[in-house]
């Protein structure tokens, strides 16, 4: 499969001074435009559903804290040239912690990518390493759009963490479809050209660094699944080597020393490749390290050139930090989320509201969170009889714990019902947990999201987080005890919920939007 840019995109660069006349020779970009994505694996693991039957689930009966069931919103715009203050809210009565949501910085109408932009973001996950990603939509009924990355420590030294407009300010300040920020890609230019090898250089590097760093990913979890099949044989080894003594009788010793025998050199073949990933990651330790400094080499020599505009380039810095996926159908783009386990990025490419047609596939797409490239798809279906007729049921939401178990839910007439399972390149199924919440506090299902930090599953609606540890999802034996509630009063639109390792929540909200930041850890 192929995922085209739109049209429109193709026609569109990014923060330069096209159709200016008078523009320079040297057309420079603030940030990448994102290219194609290129041919991309996929994966048919046909029907993954274990099924179920709605009876025999049981239903926890919980009393819940409401959010805002009516849809109706507090909506208002950024002022350009005023100040926009910080916005706070409060958990309610019936909340399981006292905690505060904050304006961590405003998002702006776009990236840039598209001249559908309108500050349409749909999700929001974080890595661990500080990165953050979102999800930008074109709009309603054209289910493409971009991820953006930021370097959330970059974006601190940066001055963002103490300027929650500073952002939103940077994408403006050359947004290419006003006269003033077509005036602003045009000074850029100038000063582009030159540091126009310096920069260059940077930009092949970056990209080079950012692929040595998949290579090391990838030895890190060979390295990682190399270990645990050594001490899988470990084990095997000790638990017959017990069986070789004398009190055991002769056939049981022989068959033991046989497969003892076997799990020795198991064990050496899989310390052999072990330590071969190890001097691997190593070496690209080395290697990273080379083009890093190779980097800050010519980064010396744009600074200087910075230093000659430095207001311009202050914006320039920021704008900088972003890295764009290319244009791909994001679905609703609701479901971006970042999968620990091997460190990729999935979202799901739901193109309808409702559940698919039996003969349709549910359509997820795995992501390379260093170049933003798509590594393959995976197609399936979740086939559901409920008596009357087949359903086919469609993700809409998508979260990942730290041992890669994939959980998703949707809404089950007042509550909510989780569904676990694995979605990687080893294995592709589900089944649903066999309790579910009786009622939900929210009327929207907007996501979910794994706390790494407690382990908690998190479902979002608009104004309450609600929350049940993932492994008693897994296991169906939690009770209304075990489910906790962060509500509130903002009358915001809740899009999505991120956790750092903290266990800090990080909330996408519209309109404007922005992203928010609890003021201590989510229980």
């Amino acid at each position: 499969m192929k995922i085209q840019l739109k049209k429109t995109v193709l026609m569109t660069i990014l923060f330069t001074s096209l159709g200016l006349a008078g523009a320079s020779a040297v057309r420079a970009d603030v940030i990448d435009a994102p290219g194609s994505a290129g041919s991309i694996k996929t994966v048919n693991a046909g029907n993954v559903l274990t099924d179920y039957s709605e009876e025999s689930l049981n239903t926890v009966n919980n009393s819940t804290p409401q959010g805002n069931k009516d849809r109706k919103y507090t909506k208002y715009k950024l002022d350009p040239t005023g100040i926009n203050e910080s916005n706070s809210y409060q958990t309610i009565s019936g909340s399981s912690q006292t905690n505060m949501l904050t304006t961590k910085f405003f998002l702006p109408d776009g990236f840039n990518v598209s001249n559908y932009q309108h500050g349409n973001f749909q999700s929001v996950a974080l890595d661990n390493d500080n990165n953050i990603y979102f999800v930008e939509s074109n709009g309603t009924n054209t289910n493409y759009g971009a991820i953006v990355k930021f370097d959330l420590t970059k974006l601190a030294k940066l001055g963002v963490n103490t300027d929650i407009n500073a952002l939103w300010r940077s994408f403006d300040y050359f947004n290419p479809y006003t006269a003033e920020g077509l005036q602003h890609n045009q000074d850029y230019d100038a000063a582009y050209s030159k540091m126009q090898s310096d920069f260059d250089a940077i930009k092949t590097l970056t990209n080079t660094l950012n692929k040595n760093k998949s290579y090391q990913d990838n030895q890190e979890n060979w390295q990682k699944n190399a270990q645990k099949w050594y001490y899988s044989w470990k084990d095997k080894r000790d638990k017959y080597q017990k069986k070789t003594s004398t009190k055991y009788s002769y056939k049981t010793r022989q068959n033991a020393k046989k497969i003892v025998k076997q799990s020795k050199a198991k064990m050496a073949q899989w310390m052999k490749s072990y330590q071969g990933h190890k001097a691997k990651v190593k070496a690209y330790d080395k290697k990273l390290s080379s083009i890093q400094s190779q980097i800050d080499g010519h980064q010396t020599k744009v600074d200087a050139v910075k230093n000659e505009n430095p207001d311009m380039f202050k914006y320039v810095d920021i704008a900088q930090t972003a890295q764009l996926s290319p244009q791909v159908n994001i679905g609703h783009g609701q479901t971006l989320t970042f999968n620990p386990q091997n460190q990729h990025l999935y979202l799901a490419e739901d193109n309808t509201l409702s559940d698919l047609k039996t003969t349709e596939d549910n359509v997820v797409m795995e992501m390379d969170p260093n170049t933003l490239k798509p590594i393959r798809q995976y197609k399936f279906k979740m086939l559901h009889d409920n008596g009357s007729k087949t359903s086919n049921l469609q993700l809409h939401t998508l979260a990942f714990d730290n041992d890669g178990n994939a959980y998703w839910g949707r809404k089950m007439g007042n509550g909510y019902m989780f569904f676990y399972g694995r979605l990687d390149e080893n294995s592709v199924k589900f089944a649903a947990g066999s309790s579910y919440v009786g009622n939900r506090g929210g009327d929207s299902n907007q996501g979910v999201s794994v706390n790494p930090a407690n382990g908690r599953l998190y479902f979002v609606s608009d104004d309450i987080l609600t929350s049940v540890p993932a492994n008693l999802v897994r296991s169906g034996k939690f009770d209304a005890s075990d489910i906790h509630y962060q509500a509130f009063n903002s009358k915001r639109e809740f899009e999505s919920l991120a956790f750092d390792q903290e266990g800090y929540g990080y909330l996408l909200a519209l309109w404007p939007p922005e992203l928010m930041v609890s003021s201590k850890p989510l229980n």
